[in-house]
Parts: C-alpha cells; structure tokens; sequence
C-alpha cells in the first residue's frame, strides 16, 4: 500500500528545503506535524529517510534517492492538473516538435486552428533529441526526416536553398555559380552533412573539407545568416519570411530533387485521446498546403 499523500508531501517539502520547520510553514502545520509524518513514512518503507542532529536534519542515500522520485511526481501532477483546469473539457493535446519548426510554421496557423477546433488546447513543448515516441511526454511528435515510428506519417515536404543576407553579399560579391560557394564563409547545422549533401546534388566537387562554425539549433543558424555572419541552407516553406522580407537572398534558382521531410506521430498517450487525432488532420491538412 502507498504511503499517505500528506507524509509524501511533507516529506518532499523537508527533502528540499533541509528543514522541517520551513517544511511546516510551507504547508502551514506545526513542526510537530511534519516530524511526525516522516517518522510514519520512515516506519512504512522500513528505511531511515533522514539523518538528526538536533534540529539540522540530512538526506539518507535512500531519503536522496526517494526525494528525486518524489519531487517527479509531484511535478507530474502538478502539470496534469493544469492542463485539466486550464481545458474544462480535458481536450489537452500535447505537440512535442522542435522550436525552428514551432515558432516558423506552427505557430502562424494557429489562429484558424482555434476558430476550428475550440474545445482543443494545446501545448507545444520541445522535442527531445534522439529519443522514441514511446519516450515522449506528448500526445503527438513532430519529427525531421528519420522517423521510424509505425504510426508516421509524412506532414511537410522541404526544399533546401542557399541563402545570404544582402550585407554579406554586398561583402563578397554575388556567387555566380553554387562552386562559388565552396571558398565563402559557410554556417552549418548540426554537421556538415547537409552542405556536403547540397554540393553533390548540385554537381560540386569539394576537394577539401568544407569549414564553418556549426550550430545546434536553427534558429542560431538562421539569426547568423541574417546577420551576414555566412552563406546557409534554408528550408521553404519554413524561410518563406526571410526571403519575403528581404532579409535573406536565395542565391540559386536551382531545381533539385533532394527533399526531406516532416513526420507527425500519435504516441501511445495519444492513442488514448480522441482528440489527438483530429489535430493530426488539422496539422496533414495544413501541411498539404504548405
């Protein structure tokens, strides 16, 4: 049988604060109260969950190791019960996709989204990197191009372009042809894979290692690319800004079969909620559009 909400509680206040007198002013009971559930949370798991000295009071290995635990849970509980006040109706549906993605394509659609679905709320949390559906705090997962999941299905199709700021181009001149490109100042994402790709799609032979700074997040990319900062790969439909707005120049007018996708996956969670499927047809309608 589990231990009490209350001994749970007050255990997890003691764990982080150190003290059970903060502990008790926390929770506005006596100190008495809070010494007396750690003694009966201790007395049902059979171990020491603190060590006394007086009134200093020290994490046992196994009060460490269930405070971790705890301290989880009770953040988990913390979020299920917001969601639950935050949607009357519980038609929460989590997207977890990466924030270039959220912030360049997701987010400007969600205003008819609302009009169309307002029994639906959603929240949009970070994807983490290299991880399964199965793995994700999420009802849905937005993945780029090397989805594996069973339940995948293809949401948006990208085209990269070699794009420059007006300033760098001012700099270095105008490339007249992609070769050019190889002895200018590159910004690569992640690795260089994607530029080395770019160059034998388009029929450039690099000879040297190409160089660069390489950043993790896209956004980081594309801020130096704006900045004239070097020459990158933009994906459209997600850099449709940029070039509308002049702030990136498309140097190339090239057609180029080398695509990659968008991948939208219900996790199990999501399975679970009825909901989670008419967003997924929200987000493959919207993405047929582009």
């Amino acid at each position: 049988m589990l231990p009490s909400l209350k001994a749970l509680r007050a255990f997890d206040h003691a764990a982080r604060t150190g003290s059970f007198k903060s502990a008790a002013k926390a929770l506005n009971v006596s100190p008495t109260a809070i010494s007396h559930h750690i003694r009966t949370l201790e007395k049902d798991l059979g171990v020491p969950l603190f060590e006394r000295d007086g009134r200093n009071v020290t994490l046992t290995q196994q009060g460490r190791e269930l405070s971790t635990d705890v301290a989880q849970a009770f953040a988990q509980l913390a979020q299920a019960v917001d969601r639950t006040r935050r949607s009357p109706n519980g038609q929460v549906i989590r997207i977890a996709a990466g924030p270039f993605f959220a912030a360049r394509w997701l987010m400007p659609r969600l205003a008819p989204f609302w009009v169309e679905h307002p029994q639906i709320s959603l929240e949009v949390v970070p994807i983490p990197q290299r991880l399964s559906g199965q793995d994700i705090d999420a009802d849905i997962v937005i993945s780029w191009d090397d989805i594996t999941e069973e339940n995948a299905r293809p949401l948006l199709t990208l085209t990269p372009f070699a794009i420059a700021s007006p300033s760098l181009i001012k700099r270095f001149g105008r490339p007249d042809s992609p070769s050019d490109l190889v002895n200018m100042p590159l910004i690569h994402q992640r690795d260089t894979s994607s530029w080395a790709d770019w160059f034998a799609a388009m029929d450039v032979a690099c000879v040297k290692p190409l160089r660069g700074p390489v950043f993790e997040d896209a956004n980081a990319v594309m801020r130096g690319a704006v900045e004239g900062q070097g020459v990158t790969l933009g994906w459209m439909p997600l850099i449709e800004h940029e070039i509308e707005t002049g702030r990136v120049i498309q140097l190339f007018d090239q057609s180029i079969a080398w695509r990659k996708q968008y991948y939208v996956n219900i996790t199990p969670r999501g399975l679970r909620n009825g909901a989670a499927q008419s967003v997924v047809d929200w987000l493959r309608s919207e993405g047929r559009q582009g």
